[in-house]
């Protein structure tokens, strides 16, 4: 498909070449038409000056256009996932895994993340953090080594307390702007609780089921007990998978990795190939054509 870049200087030549293809009256210095009869040379010699001229004008003004070849916008098909990553960064989140001893959560957590965010091959993934407030990291993309590189940077600052509430919120809002598979997962990291407000929980619970997002929550040696979070788990049909090690936080995120993925389908732009550069060669071939026509033949035939 070939398009214009700049289409509007085809005004140019809408407005100037009507003055170039306009007929001119010529006066022939001959005191009898039987002199011209004699001429021996061709009419076509005596217009071609002009068409040239007006043929040059276009093609320039046809190059200051830029016409593009456009190739088709393509549609790859693949087979993949939509994944959120929600990791917690309270201050909880600072201590050991062990209160004694041992790696802190966030290390053990980071850990587990980026080896699972490594094993994937067409999963789109996208990163939030969250304590007091909630942080869009890097938004869905197929881009995992970026997924990486972000998640190995987490822990040099951490955010306050546990709000459980704006993380859910982020992640409804991003699935429904950018998410493409069917399969939607949010995996959670959190080593805490917190209240959630029975009109909040509702809404969290509708908006889930809404977009059939499958929840995981990664409990960082948390216990299941009665809790607004544990309550939107069961509601929502997710799975909490208590973890007390790194062993067990990389099995918990292998068990994600069994869920069937879907079909997604993107547009890829075609190539963009630019025409101006022929017809501005063009042109001036034809300048220099003219040039030496003038100057050589039409001399004699004219």
């Amino acid at each position: 498909m070939i398009r214009l870049a700049n289409p509007y200087f085809l005004l140019i030549g809408i407005v100037f070449l009507p003055f170039f293809l306009r007929k001119k009256t010529t006066f022939l210095g001959y005191s009898h038409l039987r002199l011209v009869e004699a001429y021996g040379g061709s009419r076509f010699w005596l217009s071609l000056p002009h068409l040239l001229s007006v043929l040059i004008i276009g093609l320039l003004i046809l190059g200051l256009a830029r016409p593009q070849w456009r190739t088709d916008v393509k549609h790859e098909r693949f087979l993949a996932r939509d994944i959120i990553l929600v990791m917690d960064l309270s201050y909880s989140m600072d201590n050991n895994l062990d209160q004694d001893d041992g790696p802190k959560k966030i290390e053990v957590a980071k850990e587990a993340a980026v080896n699972f965010v490594q094993k994937r091959d067409n999963d789109r993934v996208g990163l939030l953090v969250f304590g007091d407030e909630t942080f869009g990291s890097w938004p869905l993309t197929r881009d995992l080594d970026v997924i990486s590189k972000k998640v190995e940077r987490l822990g040099s600052t951490f955010y306050g307390g546990t709000n459980l509430v704006r993380p859910f919120g982020k992640v409804v809002d991003h699935f429904r702007e950018m998410g493409q598979s069917e399969n939607r997962i949010l995996v959670f990291l959190s080593d805490g609780e917190a209240t959630i407000s029975s009109e909040k929980k509702e809404m969290i619970i509708r908006e889930i089921e809404k977009l059939g997002i499958h929840f995981y929550l990664l409990g960082i040696n948390l216990k299941r007990k009665e809790s607004d979070i544990m309550e939107i788990v069961e509601r929502t049909g997710g799975r909490f998978i208590p973890t007390e090690s790194s062993v067990e936080l990389t099995a918990a995120f292998d068990e994600i990795d069994r869920l069937e993925p879907s079909m997604v389908e993107i547009e890829v732009e075609g190539e963009i190939q630019e025409l101006y550069p022929m017809m501005v060669l063009s042109a001036l071939c034809l300048m220099f054509g003219f040039t030496l026509l003038r100057n050589t033949v039409l001399i004699e035939l004219c």
